[in-house]
């Protein structure tokens, strides 16, 4: 019976037991709260093994605060530019609006120097075309007119010559009188200035000396055939002409440009025309974010009332065609400045949670670095901490990098 009292009692302690325990399962762990891994405080690397993955492009992956892991290949995917930096100069910069146009030493506006019908377009709006080439052909009656001049004074001028050549031998031979003699030369020399004034005309009216040389053999339909021709290599920027239309004059009729080489204008205002100087290097960026490099040809010497600003022009290369004549530009002029021990360009440059910072190329991708700005300019800014010469870092799509930086930041903070 005793036996059975103390069993019993046993029993009852072991349930209450497990009851407790179960209402309070942290007790289990209780007595190993003292015990501390090797990553328990400090670096945050105890549960973070198998979570920030992403990086740029949803690629990468963070590690400690405000590192972001990405490997070259991902890099290079994610068009992450990466510069050094270096010592350098931060200029102070003057920037003015401007536009495009085409340049006026590879351009030609071309007329017709007579009136005529257009029988035939050639060459249409935007057509590449060499110098030489054939644009329009017109019908003229006046050149007709001209052309029938021309080979009549060369037939009286032949048959000059041949009198002329006739009586001076027969002078000599004192067949016929000296003034028969003196009558043919004066014949001949009239004849020679006629027929002179008649290739003066042809060449007037726009044909070449080949041409010229040529119209003996021409078939009469020809005759009023007027080529329009192109004087020099470009593309056709403009045409005024259609089959039929009669033209007048001294109309233009086409425009063709040579765009490798363009121009950019740009007012000055008379404050800042000191500040800038033929020769000086200007940046040209155009209205969907590309920059050229140029340089200024020309500054007006005066002034226009009405704006108050001098006529300025900067020859920029357009051999791949990106900049177009009519397009809005701003052209920013470096006006001197002073060196400076770190340069960096101001793409690299991220402001997070108040604090500006560069991402530093690292083994593993990219850290944060927090750093401190001096003088700036719209292209590169002074590093005055936080970077040192040498020191590569992100310069473009840096805010790809940014990007991955605050949300890790974020995950951190919780």
């Amino acid at each position: 019976m005793k036996t059975s009292l103390v069993g019993a009692f046993v029993l009852g302690l072991a349930v209450a037991g497990i009851g407790y325990y179960a209402l309070n399962p942290n007790s289990f762990s209780a007595p190993s709260a003292a015990v501390q891994t090797p990553h328990s405080e400090g670096d945050g690397h105890g549960d973070e093994a198998g979570e920030g993955k992403g990086g740029a492009h949803g690629e990468g992956h963070e590690g400690e605060e405000g590192g972001v892991h990405l490997t070259q290949e991902q890099i290079a995917r994610s068009g992450i530019e990466v510069v050094e930096a270096k010592p350098g100069e931060v200029s102070k910069e003057m920037t003015v609006m401007g536009t495009v146009v085409a340049d006026a030493d590879r351009m030609a506006h071309i007329t017709t120097r007579i009136p005529g019908i257009v029988a035939e377009v050639t060459k249409k709006l935007g057509d590449p075309v060499a110098r030489g080439d054939v644009l329009a052909v017109l019908q003229s009656r006046e050149l007709a007119e001209a052309k029938a001049d021309y080979l009549a004074a060369l037939r009286r001028e032949g048959l000059a010559s041949t009198t002329l050549r006739r009586e001076r031998d027969l002078w000599r031979k004192k067949v016929s009188a000296e003034q028969d003699y003196l009558d043919a030369r004066t014949a001949a020399e009239t004849a020679q200035i006629t027929l002179d004034a008649a290739r003066q005309r042809l060449a007037t009216l726009g044909l070449s000396d080949a041409e010229i040389k040529a119209l003996p053999k021409q078939e009469a339909h020809a005759m009023s055939r007027l080529e329009v021709r192109s004087p020099i290599a470009g593309r056709v920027t403009n045409r005024e002409v259609t089959r039929g239309e009669l033209v007048e004059a001294d109309k233009e009729i086409f425009s063709v440009a040579e765009l490798s080489t363009v121009w950019v204008e740009l007012p000055v205002y008379a404050a800042d025309l000191p500040l800038v100087r033929d020769g000086q290097t200007i940046t040209i960026k155009g209205p969907n974010e590309q920059t050229a490099q140029g340089r200024i040809i020309f500054t007006g010497p005066t002034i226009d009332p009405q704006t108050g600003a001098a006529r300025t022009v900067a020859s920029i290369d357009n051999t791949d065609g990106a900049w177009r004549p009519g397009d809005f530009v701003s052209g920013t002029i470096s006006t001197g400045g002073e060196p400076a021990d770190v340069v960096v360009p101001t793409s690299a440059i991220q402001t997070i949670e108040g604090a500006t910072v560069v991402f530093a190329r690292t083994e593993e991708g990219f850290e944060k670095r927090t750093v401190e700005i001096g003088r700036r300019n719209g292209r590169v800014a002074e590093i005055v901490f936080g970077l040192f010469p040498g020191d590569r870092i992100a310069s473009g799509n840096t805010f790809l990098l940014k990007a991955e930086a605050s949300s890790g930041s974020a995950e951190h903070s919780h």
